[in-house]
């Protein structure tokens, strides 16, 4: 279910603009419900393709897999340019992050896990590149890959002066800081 923005909904941003997020941050946290319906929130590495998020996980399981095998409904959050500001009398933070829902399943096929696992290796570890099919073949067995089909992603901005990791246009100019916010 999509709600609309209710805090700052002048602080949204275009569909362009959180896909930009989703492609670029550095994890993502992902959120689902136990059996009790207690929440349980886990950050994890990934990868986009499209519009699936691939993760990786032990190949063990966990909490989460236990989660995600009762429940495949999940929801998850990126969030870059954090940075706290004081400014003219008013404490915020300017930031840029999207929330994404869709559901999770484990990847069976083995082709589809080594190009998952190596698109991840890419992501975190480039100047290894040339260990990465080693290091698959070497922890395959003790790794799982799950994907998130996405449904839907959205997303806000607060961040009119870039802190170096990356600018995000926000649709409508930054709310005024200081006494003139009131």
């Amino acid at each position: 279910m999509e709600r609309p923005i209710k805090q700052c909904p002048e602080c949204a941003i275009s569909d362009e603009a959180a896909r930009e997020i989703l492609e670029t941050g550095e994890y993502c946290v992902v959120a689902t419900v136990d059996e009790d319906g207690a929440p349980y929130c886990t950050p994890l590495s990934y990868v986009i393709d499209g519009n699936d998020l691939f993760i990786h996980t032990g190949a063990e399981g966990g909490q989460k897999t236990d989660d995600w095998q009762r429940d495949a409904r999940v929801c998850l959050t990126v969030a870059v340019d954090m940075e706290p500001v004081y400014e003219r009398t008013l404490f915020t933070t300017y930031y840029a992050s999207i929330i994404a829902r869709g559901s999770v399943e484990r990847v069976t096929d083995e082709t589809k896990i080594r190009w998952a696992l190596a698109k991840l290796c890419l992501k975190y570890v480039p100047d290894f590149k040339k260990e990465i099919g080693g290091a698959i073949d070497r922890e395959i067995d003790k790794t799982a890959i799950w994907v998130v089909h996405l449904d839907s992603i959205s997303g806000k901005a607060y961040c009119p002066h870039p802190n170096g990791k990356g600018h995000v246009a926000m649709q409508a100019d930054p709310l005024p800081l200081g006494p003139e916010r009131e």
